[in-house]
């Protein structure tokens, strides 16, 4: 017998890829929610009232963030595992949502009055959502080119 047989099996890129995306975003659920529940609720309250509404705004836009993203990377890892199909994993639920809060075009108004730790969550949980919506867009396209060549192959010659 070789090794190969005898030892676990290597995981695929893709999959590696993908747990490292969700182990991240995991650990940056688990620091968001440590730090709103410690350093940031502590760090609220020396705020202004403008920037504690600002600093309730971006906080709410993280955790958004943050619960599009590991949405989506549950139902990616329902569809490796067989759980649902590639036409179930078309579904509008499983696709990343809420653009428009997730990714705003203007910054927060006072963002220069944010605690620096809020700061580091929003940037970091911004660039982990814009790599997911490049994946999901990826995904959605390349299942769009896959049921074109499959129709393309039905059709008689």
């Amino acid at each position: 017998m070789s090794d190969r047989q005898n030892g676990p099996e290597a995981p695929a890129p893709g999959t590696i890829f993908f747990s490292r995306t969700y182990d991240e975003a995991l650990d940056l659920i688990k620091e968001a929610r440590s730090y709103l529940a410690g350093p940031g609720r502590a760090a609220v309250q020396s705020l202004s009232s403008e920037a504690s509404f600002d600093y309730a705004a971006e906080s709410l836009r993280l955790t958004t963030r943050l619960t599009e993203s590991m949405s989506w990377l549950m139902f990616q890892r329902a569809l490796q595992e067989g759980e649902i199909t590639a036409e179930e994993a078309q579904a509008e639920e499983c696709h990343l949502q809420h653009f428009n809060i997730c990714l705003p075009e203007a910054e927060a108004r006072n963002s220069n009055a944010l605690p620096d730790g809020l700061l580091s969550l929003m940037e970091r949980s911004e660039l982990l959502y814009q790599r997911i919506a490049r994946l999901d867009r990826q995904g959605m396209e390349a299942f769009k080119r896959s049921q074109a060549l499959a129709g393309n192959s039905e059709s008689p010659a």
